[in-house]
C-alpha cells in the first residue's frame, strides 16, 4: 500500500460520508445487503466529531491540512492510502479521490482497521548516555514527516551542508497518523542522507494515533535507535531526548527517574532537553504535565535549553526569567501552517516578529514570511526550515536556517 503523499481534505471526506449515511440507512431498512458494515453508535459519534474538527480547520483543499485530533487524522491516513491503491499512478501532493460506488465496502473496512489499533508496548531507554565528541554538529527539525513542500528541500540542504553533521534529529510527527506507509514514504525515504551521521527521531502524537507500531517497529529499527527516549553526552553537555507522546503531552513510565540518574552522574554538564511537546507557549496550549514532572529541574534552573516541535511555528523564547532556560519551538519542518493574521501583510522575505511576555510565558521572536514551496498559496503559509546546533566545547552556537539553506539567525551561547 502506498500513500504517495496524497492529501485528504474535509471536502473529500464530507463528500464520501454524506452519501454513505443514506446508503447505510438503506442497509438498515433491509432493502439491500447486511448491516454488518454499519458502525456502532459510539464510533459514529467519534467520526462525526472528527469530521467537525476538520470542517473547522478547513481552508485550501489543494494543500495538506490536518488537526491534532486522533480520529480526524486516522480518517485522513486511511483514505489517503485507499485512494493511492485505486489510483496508483497519481503524483505527490494531489487530492485523494474516491469511488462512491462502493461506499459501504471501503468505509466499512475503515471500521475494521480502526478497531485493531492498540498501543505498541513501551520500550525502556538505555540507562547510560552515548558518548559524543566535544565538537558536535546537529541538524534539528520537527513536524517534518509530510514528504511535501519545504520538507524535501530542507532534507537536501542538510545532506549538502559542507560542514556535515554528526546527528540528524527529528522532533516528531509523521502525517497523518504515522502508519507503515507514511513512516516509510514521508519519514524514512526522504530522510536527509548524511554519511556517518547518527539518525534519531522523537516520538510524536501523530505517530501514536496508530498506536506507534510503525514508529517503534520500522523507524527505530531503521535507525538502530534503541528506544523513543535516549541521551548523549560529552565533557560539557547532556542532550536528553524525551518521549512526550506515548502518554500525550506527558512523560510515560520511568523517564524522570532515568533522567535523574543521568543528570546525577553528569556533574556540572549543561542539560539540553528535546521533546515533541512544549512546556509552555505563546501560540498554543501549555504543558502542565511536563512541567510538573520536571519541576525540580525547572525550579533549580538546571535546564539550559529545551527544544520542541508540535506547534507548527519557529519560536525563539527569551531566557525564562524564573527557570533560566532558553525555550525553542522548532515545529516548522514540513507541515503547512497558516501565518498569524495579527502579523499583518506577508513580507517579501522571512522576518522576525516580536511577541511580548503574556500569561507568565516569556516573550519571544516568531519567524514570519511566505512559503515559496506551496504554489498558489505562498503568502498564506509560514516558512519551513530547520535549526543547526554546533557544540564547541562549552559553547552552543544556534543557527536558524530557511528550508533553502539560508541562515536567518545565529546566536552563540557562551559559558
Amino acid at each position: 500500500m502506498s500513500t504517495r503523499q496524497r492529501i485528504v481534505s474535509y471536502e473529500t471526506l464530507a463528500g464520501a460520508f454524506d452519501p454513505y449515511l443514506k446508503q447505510a440507512g438503506t442497509v438498515i431498512s433491509g432493502l439491500e445487503g447486511t448491516a454488518s458494515e454499519v458502525p456502532p453508535a459510539p464510533v459514529m459519534s467519534q467520526i462525526s466529531i472528527g469530521l467537525q474538527v476538520l470542517e473547522l480547520a478547513k481552508r485550501n483543499p489543494d494543500v495538506m491540512g490536518g488537526t491534532e485530533h486522533e480520529m480526524a487524522s486516522l480518517l485522513q491516513t486511511f483514505f489517503a492510502e485507499r485512494a493511492a491503491r485505486t489510483t496508483p499512478g497519481a503524483g505527490d501532493g494531489l487530492e485523494a479521490k474516491f469511488d462512491n460506488n462502493d461506499l459501504l465496502g471501503w468505509i466499512g473496512s475503515f471500521f475494521t482497521w480502526w478497531k485493531k489499533i492498540h498501543p505498541h508496548p513501551w520500550q525502556n531507554p538505555e540507562p547510560k548516555p552515548a558518548t559524543i565528541s566535544n565538537d558536535y554538529r546537529i541538524a534539528l527539525f520537527g513536524d517534518w514527516g509530510t514528504g511535501l513542500y519545504g520538507a524535501p528541500v530542507l532534507a537536501r540542504n542538510i545532506a549538502a551542508d559542507k560542514k556535515s553533521f554528526q546527528l540528524v534529529l527529528h522532533l516528531g510527527d509523521t502525517y497523518y497518523s504515522g502508519d507503515d506507509a507514511e513512516i516509510k514514504e514521508r519519514l524514512l525515504e526522504p530522510w536527509p542522507k548524511v554519511p556517518g551521521a547518527l539518525n534519531r527521531t522523537v516520538n510524536g502524537n501523530h505517530e501514536m494515533y496508530t498506536g506507534g507500531h510503525a514508529y517503534f517497529d520500522n523507524a527505530l529499527k531503521h535507525f538502530s535507535q534503541p528506544s523513543s527516549c535516549f541521551a548523549l553526552e560529552n565533557d560539557h553537555w547532556i542532550l536528553a531526548c524525551l518521549d512526550s507522546a506515548y502518554a500525550d503531552h506527558d512523560l510515560y513510565g520511568e523517564q524522570v527517574a532515568w533522567l535523574d540518574e543521568i543528570v546525577a552522574r553528569g556533574d556540572n554538564r549543561k542539560l539540553v532537553l528535546f521533546s515533541h511537546h512544549q512546556p509552555y507557549s505563546l501560540l498554543d496550549v501549555q504543558g502542565p504535565k511536563l512541567v510538573a514532572k520536571l519541576s525540580k529541574y525547572l525550579e533549580d534552573r538546571r535546564i539550559f535549553a529545551w527544544y520542541w516541535g508540535h506547534e507548527h511555528h519557529c519560536v525563539l523564547y527569551d531566557e525564562h526569567p524564573v527557570w533560566g532556560l532558553y525555550g525553542r519551538c522548532i515545529g516548522h519542518g514540513g507541515f503547512p501552517y497558516f501565518r498569524e493574521t495579527a502579523f499583518g501583510d506577508t513580507p517579501a522575505k522571512p522576518r522576525w516578529v516580536r511577541l511580548d511576555t503574556k500569561n507568565l510565558v516569556p516573550g519571544a521572536e516568531v519567524l514570519d514570511g511566505p512559503n515559496p514551496f506551496i504554489p498558489g498559496h505562498e503568502k498564506e503559509y509560514g516558512p519551513h526550515g530547520y535549526v543547526v546546533l554546533e557544540l564547541q566545547g562549552s559553547h552552543l552556537n544556534e543557527l536558524v536556517v530557511d528550508a533553502d539553506g539560508s541562515v536567518l539567525r545565529s546566536q552563540d551561547f557562551g559559558k
